[in-house]
């Protein structure tokens, strides 16, 4: 419905119909956890599978889609990653980040990952797994809703200002049904506290820990996640791991120019 509305309103104002309909497409099955068929893409845009068609082919042959053969499913390939990756500040993110995540990570036996907002999407942008044979890892690419039931979202969403913060909370309302009246008092005591711990609300006995990477004017550009799983045999808590997190934010944040008052 959101991508029918999106489509009429940039056919009305004077938009390129071929660059639209490929957009749309891109936008669909980067929500899509699985695939879709060419029917059902017709049908989530509001047009006819005939309109479609050669766009499909456009996207498969440079590579922004792939089929599957056997169930005629269209998924995202990992090009606009790619692509995302080769900016120049995203890159230098990358670049200050890793080091400090691999530290991180084998300090606490934690895998860790840093999120940054991509459109109305979490992507992920870098991860560190620990040295541990099993353990809670998330895939380098990955990309989800912007929802309030991640913890990278609501870092980024909670250290913002002015009318980055209202689209940042828009974009979580819509995509989590909840009121901004409910969301706004989460995120302003996230701010107030410096960071995130919570139990995960995605996958049961993590968790969640998270702290901003700030730029030079103190607005979050991304998310350093730490989800904490608790093994058998040990005593440590969630709460022991977060000054290294802390410290670990800190030093990326002050790499790429924030100035962070002690």
């Amino acid at each position: 419905m959101d991508q029918e509305v999106n489509r009429k309103e940039s056919s009305a104002a004077g938009g390129a119909p071929a660059l639209d309909k490929g957009l749309d497409l891109l936008e669909v099955l980067a929500s899509e956890p699985g695939g879709l068929t060419q029917k059902q893409l017709a049908a989530r845009l509001g047009r006819s599978v005939g309109e479609i068609f050669r766009m499909l082919g456009v996207l498969e042959r440079r590579g922004y889609i792939a089929r599957e053969p056997r169930t005629g499913e269209y998924s995202l390939t990992l090009q606009l990653f790619r692509l995302a990756t080769r900016y120049p500040p995203t890159r230098r993110l990358q670049q200050v980040a890793l080091p400090v995540m691999e530290t991180l990570a084998t300090e606490t036996g934690l895998g860790c990952h840093l999120g940054m907002l991509s459109g109305q999407h979490l992507l992920i942008l870098a991860q560190a797994d620990a040295n541990m044979t099993m353990g809670w890892m998330v895939r380098l690419g990955a990309v989800f809703p912007f929802g309030m039931q991640y913890v990278s979202a609501r870092i980024l969403a909670a250290f913002q200002s002015g009318r980055k913060r209202e689209d940042a909370i828009a974009i979580l309302a819509a995509q989590s049904g909840m009121p901004p009246a409910l969301i706004t008092p989460r995120l302003d005591r996230i701010a107030a506290t410096g960071h995130d711990i919570s139990p995960s609300e995605v996958a049961d006995g993590l968790v969640d820990l998270s702290c901003p990477i700030l730029d030079d004017r103190g607005h979050a550009v991304a998310a350093l996640t730490l989800p904490f799983l608790p093994r058998f045999g040990t005593k440590a808590e969630a709460a022991d791991a977060l000054p290294l997190l802390l410290d670990a934010a800190r030093a990326i944040s002050t790499r790429i120019g924030a100035v962070i008052e002690d």
